[in-house]
């Protein structure tokens, strides 16, 4: 694996293997292996243990959701403009015509 100074980016290719992994008996046992380790949350009343363990567990929660999220992606929504070309346009019309002469 070649290590690289910028980030890489994750491809249709990585979706599908890491999609395929998770579908196998490991890759269906590795989440919940890997939250066997989440911190269990203190029964105890001391405020700031028990924010900082719910904070440790949220961030443990994250990155499980980020790792499913890496093999189903949410499709992207792409703004489209409208498909036809402004009447005012007479540059985007490319027929050769102008409709407003220019006054220079």
């Amino acid at each position: 694996m070649e290590i690289v100074a910028n980030v890489m980016d994750w491809t249709s290719v990585d979706e599908e293997n890491w999609a395929k992994f998770l579908d196998t008996d490991t890759g269906k046992r590795l989440l919940p292996k890997l939250l066997e380790t989440t911190p269990v949350l203190l029964p105890k009343g001391d405020v700031n243990e028990i924010l900082i363990r719910s904070g440790e567990v949220r961030g443990i929660q994250e990155i499980a959701r980020a790792m499913l999220d890496l093999a189903h992606p949410q499709p992207r929504i792409v703004a489209h403009g409208t498909e036809y070309v402004p009447l005012e346009a007479d540059a985007l019309w490319n027929d050769g015509q102008q409709l407003d002469k220019p006054t220079s």
